[in-house]
C-alpha cells in the first residue's frame, strides 16, 4: 500500500487515542461469574438444558475473508487475508427455546472463526446497537429486580416498585428497549446488522493499537417485518426462511470496525458512538449452509475466545471482561 495513499483513519488517530486514554480506568470490583449465572436463574429458573440467552437457533457453517483494510488493521491469525472457516450460529432473544420469531427482542450472531493454522476466534454479536447493561453489577442488580417473588413465583408490586427504581438509577438500560420498539423486528435472519456492542482493542501492522466496536452488515439489506407479518408469518419462520434462502444463494455480511471520536466512551456498551464515525470494511463473512435441524455443532460452544492477542485485544469494558467466564459457569451448568 502507498503511503500516500489517503487514510480517513489517520486523521482521527490522535482524538481516538485521546478518547481513549480519557476513558480508560481501572476495572472496578465485579460480581462472581456464579453470581451472574445466579442473577439469571433466578429470573429463569435453573438453566440446565440450554443456553440461558438467545437459547432458540439455528447452527450454520461458512468462511471469512478479511480485506486489504483489516488486514492492515490488525495482526491477528483472522486478519491475516485467508480464509478462516466459520461455524456460525443465529439465535432468538429470550430465555425460551420455543420463543416466537415475531417478538420484539434481538436476533443474535455467534461466529467461531478458525484459521488454517487452527487458530481459533469467536464472537457474540446482537440486531441492536447496545447491551442491556453498563457493568457487570448493573446486570445482576437488573435481573434481581426483575425476579419474582420466591414465595409465590408471581410479580409482586415490590418486585415492579424494585425494578422502576434500578430504572430510574440506571437510564441507560433502557437504550436497548427503545432501540427494538423503534425497529420492527428482521424478516430474515440475513436481513439485519449485528453489533459487537463492545470496544476492543486492535493493533495494526504499524504497532499503532486502535479502540474500535464492530457490525455486521447484511449484503442483502435490512428487512423488517411488516405489522401484517407479524400477525401472519407464525413463530417458528426463521430458521426454514435461512435454510431456504442459502439453498438458492449464499448469504453475506461486511465486518465494519468502527472508530470512536473525542468524547466517545469506550467502556459503557449501553452507550452507542454517533453513526458519523469513522468505519472501515474489514472483512466478509459467507454462510454456505445451515443444519437440517436445531443444535448440531454449535450446541457445545459457548462462544468464549474472544481475542487473538495482540492483534485483537478486550478493553477494558467490564461487561466484556466478564463474558467469558460467566459463559464458562453457564456452559458447565448445562453440561455437568
Amino acid at each position: 500500500m502507498s503511503a500516500k495513499r489517503p487514510n480517513c483513519l489517520a486523521v482521527f488517530a490522535g482524538a481516538a487515542m485521546t478518547a481513549w486514554l480519557l476513558t480508560s480506568a481501572p476495572a472496578a470490583a465485579q460480581p462472581s461469574p456464579d453470581a451472574i449465572v445466579d442473577a439469571f436463574e433466578a429470573v429463569l429458573g435453573p438453566v440446565r438444558t440450554h443456553r440461558p440467552s438467545h437459547p432458540k437457533g439455528v447452527c450454520a457453517a461458512g468462511h471469512f475473508v478479511a480485506t486489504a483494510e483489516g488486514t492492515r488493521l490488525s495482526v491477528a491469525p483472522v486478519f491475516s487475508g485467508q480464509r478462516n472457516t466459520a461455524l456460525i450460529r443465529f439465535g432468538v432473544a429470550g430465555a425460551n427455546p420455543n420463543a416466537s420469531d415475531t417478538a420484539r427482542g434481538t436476533r443474535g450472531l455467534s461466529i467461531r472463526f478458525e484459521s488454517a493454522a487452527g487458530d481459533l476466534f469467536e464472537m457474540a454479536n446482537i440486531s441492536a446497537p447496545v447491551f442491556i447493561a453498563p457493568t457487570p453489577q448493573a446486570l445482576v442488580d437488573g435481573l434481581l429486580a426483575r425476579a419474582n417473588d420466591p414465595a409465590t413465583g408471581r410479580p409482586n408490586a415490590e418486585r415492579a416498585a424494585a425494578f422502576a427504581a434500578f430504572v430510574a438509577a440506571n437510564p441507560s438500560v433502557g437504550n436497548q428497549g427503545r432501540y427494538l420498539a423503534a425497529n420492527a423486528p428482521p424478516a430474515s435472519f440475513a436481513t439485519t446488522p449485528y453489533w459487537g456492542v463492545n470496544t476492543f482493542r486492535f493493533r495494526g501492522q504499524d504497532g499503532q493499537i486502535r479502540p474500535a466496536r464492530w457490525v455486521f452488515e447484511p449484503r442483502a439489506g435490512v428487512e423488517r417485518l411488516t405489522a401484517e407479518q407479524m400477525q401472519s408469518l407464525g413463530n417458528h419462520y426463521l430458521a426454514d426462511e435461512l435454510r431456504r434462502r442459502v439453498a438458492t444463494a449464499p448469504i453475506e455480511f461486511d465486518m465494519v470496525l468502527q472508530f470512536p471520536g473525542p468524547g466517545d466512551d469506550l467502556l459503557n456498551p449501553t452507550i452507542a458512538w454517533p453513526d458519523n464515525r469513522p468505519r472501515a470494511v474489514v472483512g466478509r463473512l459467507t454462510v454456505t449452509e445451515v443444519s437440517a435441524s436445531p443444535g448440531g455443532p454449535c450446541d457445545p460452544i459457548s462462544f468464549m475466545i474472544l481475542d487473538q492477542a495482540p492483534g485483537i485485544e478486550m478493553s477494558d469494558d467490564p461487561v466484556l471482561q466478564a463474558r467469558a467466564s460467566s459463559y464458562a459457569v453457564s456452559l458447565s451448568r448445562r453440561t455437568q
